[in-house]
């Protein structure tokens, strides 16, 4: 496994940036190819193939073939995914952090993926736990809550409790 520069994610993980592994990996393998294929596929979505030769003066050297598949339409995705294929490449000959082979950028995603998807969660229970008429809805209405957003919602909660016990 090649030493390539990291940076922490949200998260706390230490990946290494395509910038950074593309770097380490043309400094140690000065006669390499790196070729990208863009492909439009029936559904619409964008796949990008990168294919990486360690040493084009021979074929026999290490070689890497790696994918990336358009998830979602937006600006810069098209570079996005060349940059996610070439990457997923580089890791795949062992330019990466930890032996992981998503990129720093795909990591920082999924965290605020992950984000959004709990904030989701938080307002959709604030919103059923608004709705109760009493303390024993309320109870009721608590105990189907997940136990991980608990932990997040018990002064809301206890706010409504108060509220409820006023009336």
């Amino acid at each position: 496994m090649t030493t390539v520069k990291t940076t922490k994610i949200q998260g706390g993980a230490d990946y290494a940036k395509v910038s950074d592994r593309l770097l380490t990996f043309r400094e140690e393998n000065p006669r390499a190819s790196i070729s990208t294929t863009p492909t439009v596929l029936e559904s619409g979505m964008v796949m990008f193939k990168a294919y990486i030769l360690k040493d084009k003066a021979d074929v026999e050297s290490a070689d890497a073939t790696a994918h990336a598949l358009q998830v979602k339409a937006g600006t810069k995705d098209f570079e996005k995914l060349e940059t996610v294929a070439v990457g997923r490449a580089l890791a795949l000959l062992g330019y990466g952090a930890s032996g992981e082979v998503a990129s720093a950028e795909e990591m920082e995603e999924f965290e605020a993926y992950k984000d959004s998807k709990k904030d989701k969660k938080i307002e959709l229970a604030k919103e059923k736990l608004d709705a109760t008429k009493n303390v024993e809805e309320l109870r009721s209405v608590w105990v189907a809550i997940d136990g991980a957003l608990k932990v997040e919602l018990n002064d809301y909660k206890n706010n409504i409790k108060i509220k409820h016990e006023s009336n």
